[in-house]
């Protein structure tokens, strides 16, 4: 009987240091676990600018807020003062003698900094009106000033830095340019003055005829590019 007291205490013994061995390698292999979740949000940069043209920039010319194409809005460019020795309807009548002006303006509302170009185009069904340009008025611009040739009115606004047309600031920057334009009264001396003077009654009598009346039909296009982000260039002390 006493045997199997015995045996019994040892086996209760034996489970007891089995309890506490299971636990203490329990013990051993417990580990700290943890689990991190985040998260970060870019917003694309926002592409939005108005690009206007006409008297004072009223009339909005086209807008290139989600960078597709558009098909060309009515402008207001040749509008002019002139109303003693020329009709004045059925309006934008010009003949020699004719001047006025109008102005390119661009707002930036884009997150990012932008450059806009201009490209000037006369229709193919215009009649060939001996026009002239110029980003100065015709009372202060020199010969060099005056453009016959559209490519140089383009490079004139691209490359005169002033315009501010070639770095607009992003969400507020604005640049803007008058455009002065004219069709001579009278250009040339002696034989090119003849000559030139012919050609400016070809086009009226041109217009004169049965049928619609003659056209001058400019298109300006605005290209707006976005510029490479860079880093401030601070000088530290």
């Amino acid at each position: 009987m006493k045997n199997k007291n015995r045996i019994y205490r040892a086996a209760a013994l034996l489970l007891v240091l089995c309890f506490i061995s299971t636990v203490m390698i329990s013990g051993t292999f417990a580990k700290y676990t943890s689990e991190y979740v985040g998260q970060d949000t870019a917003l694309v940069a926002k592409w939005d600018l108005d690009v206007k043209g006409g008297q004072n920039g009223e009339l909005e010319a086209f807008t290139t807020a989600d960078g597709s194409e558009t098909s060309a809005a009515t402008l207001d460019l040749f509008s002019h003062a002139f109303d003693d020795g020329i009709v004045t309807s059925p309006g934008k009548i010009i003949a020699p003698g004719v001047d006025g002006s109008f102005v390119l303006s661009v707002k930036n509302n884009s997150d990012v900094a932008a450059e806009v170009t201009f490209d000037f185009d006369v229709d193919e069904s215009s009649a060939a009106v001996p026009m002239e340009y110029s980003l100065k008025s015709f009372g202060t611009a020199g010969t060099s000033d005056i453009y016959t040739d559209l490519t140089d009115l383009e490079e004139a606004l691209k490359n005169t830095t002033d315009l501010g047309f070639v770095n607009i600031k992003e969400t507020s920057g604005e640049a803007q340019a008058p455009v002065y334009w004219r069709w001579p009264f009278e250009k040339g001396t002696g034989d090119d003055l003849i000559g030139n003077d012919a050609t400016d009654t070809g086009l009226g009598v041109a217009s004169a005829g049965e049928g619609s009346r003659t056209e001058y039909i400019l298109t300006v296009t605005a290209t707006a590019t976005q510029l490479e982000p860079d880093i401030e260039d601070v000088t530290t002390p």
